[in-house]
């Protein structure tokens, strides 16, 4: 089973999307959400305010954590007893309550809001990438416009929301692995990193933002590190965070770390983000092992090669097909599918174990379908060199019918798993 180990590390698509900016998408999903459309504006306060205020409930929350992380979630890593946040603060308190999420300490948690396309707003103060982004998610297709609010503005709810859906691509989970660079690297107790590509390096952060959890025991068996991830603990910490940060009269860093856990949600609504080989099934696995040993291993490196390509480049189809969209301004499907509130019922109600019995088995159902339709559209249209390039295809029509009815079902569950779990966060 060496083979099929190295076959899905091998293949674990290193992309940081999860349908690109996340903002834009929650824009579009929750606008309609009565209780952020009519919520009044909050008002801005700084980190360090609301861990000040409310030192002892976030030692003792945080705690609470730890102990249900510890007995719920497989192969949880615990937490190192030195990263408990202290009983009183200390002069440091940001970076203490960061390494107690571990999550990375180096994160800018700059004091932004990201417009959708077009209402950039140019008369306010913009902040460029390199303020919002730890360095190594920086990168050549970065289009977000970044307006700096500050201290004690107010600012509309879903303003706050939506960028803040966008921000654990900004570093959140950046090098945190025993053999990733960096100071933490060696203090949070989450062992080697289990997958992802060195040759990229926001990498490290895929086993918080991928959820394998479907696969055979046959595969897990011989690839362990696929049940190495945790993107649904990364929820439930954040959604923790927002109803204790709203029920003590934070509401802005109720809305923002809403929106942190929200990015999870969101991100394993993306086939290739919960299934490690959409289209190919244990006996292509194993047929794939066979030939390989027998010296044959050229299908194996088209296998890994096909997995890759097309999680990056359905990327770039949606989010360029979505830009033209916005900017043409008028009513179309997409921006329907995102905003469809009809189906939402359908599901049950959001719980701790939602993105991994709902989300993700959903994908993972789509997941040979959607593989194949972006095939077919794959052999009909060029593949680019980089995001930036398949971000000004002239030539691409965006006229796929299969492809693009797989897109707007995939959408579809965007937007209702994003109102379920905004929904839940702030319910009373």
């Amino acid at each position: 089973m060496k083979l099929i180990s190295l076959l899905l590390l091998c293949a674990m698509a290193p992309t940081a999307w999860g349908w690109s900016n996340h903002t834009v998408g929650s824009y579009l999903a929750l606008q309609d959400l009565p209780a952020l459309r009519d919520a009044s504006p909050v008002e801005v306060e700084p980190l360090e305010q609301f861990l000040s205020e409310q030192y002892p409930a976030i030692v003792a929350l945080l705690d609470e954590q730890e102990r249900f992380a510890r007995e719920h979630f497989n192969q949880y890593p615990p937490r190192p007893d030195n990263l408990k946040l202290p009983a009183t603060p200390s002069d440091n308190p940001r970076h203490d309550f960061l390494t107690a999420l571990r999550i990375n300490p180096q994160i800018f948690l700059a004091m932004v809001i990201q417009p959708l396309p077009g209402k950039d707003l140019p008369e306010r103060e913009h902040l460029q990438a390199d303020q919002v982004m730890v360095e190594q998610t920086l990168s050549p297709w970065n289009r977000q416009r970044f307006i700096r609010v500050s201290d004690h503005e107010k600012v509309a709810p879903l303003a706050v929301l939506a960028s803040a859906a966008d921000e654990p691509d900004y570093g959140h989970d950046i090098n945190l692995f025993s053999d990733n660079p960096g100071e933490v690297a060696a203090l949070y107790g989450f062992g080697p990193q289990p997958f992802g590509d060195a040759r990229f390096q926001y990498s490290s952060q895929a086993p918080f933002h991928m959820g394998f959890f479907h696969e055979s025991p046959v595969v897990y068996a011989a690839a362990e590190f696929l049940e190495r991830n945790w993107p649904d603990w990364r929820a439930y910490q954040y959604m923790g965070l927002a109803r204790l940060a709203f029920a003590s009269g934070h509401s802005y860093w109720g809305y923002r770390f809403l929106g942190w856990g929200l990015h999870h949600v969101q991100d394993l609504t993306q086939p290739y983000h919960a299934k490690p080989l959409p289209g190919v099934e244990l006996p292509s696995l194993l047929l794939l092992e066979g030939k390989a040993l027998a010296g044959f291993a050229d299908d194996k490196q088209a296998s890994i090669e096909r997995v890759a390509t097309r999680h990056m480049e359905v990327e770039k189809y949606q989010s360029t097909w979505l830009r033209r969209v916005l900017r043409a301004g008028q009513p179309h499907p997409m921006l329907d599918a995102y905003a469809d509130a009809t189906g939402d019922a359908r599901y049950p109600p959001y719980s701790v174990d939602y993105l991994r019995e709902v989300v993700s088995a959903e994908s993972v159902d789509d997941s040979a379908a959607f593989d194949e339709a972006i095939g077919q559209w794959l052999e009909t249209a060029p593949v680019t060199s980089d995001f930036s390039a398949g971000n000004q295809l002239q030539r691409e029509t965006f006229e796929h019918p299969e492809l693009n009815q797989q897109l707007l079902r995939l959408l579809g569950h965007f937007g209702a798993h994003s109102r379920i779990f905004v929904r839940a966060g702030l319910a009373p």
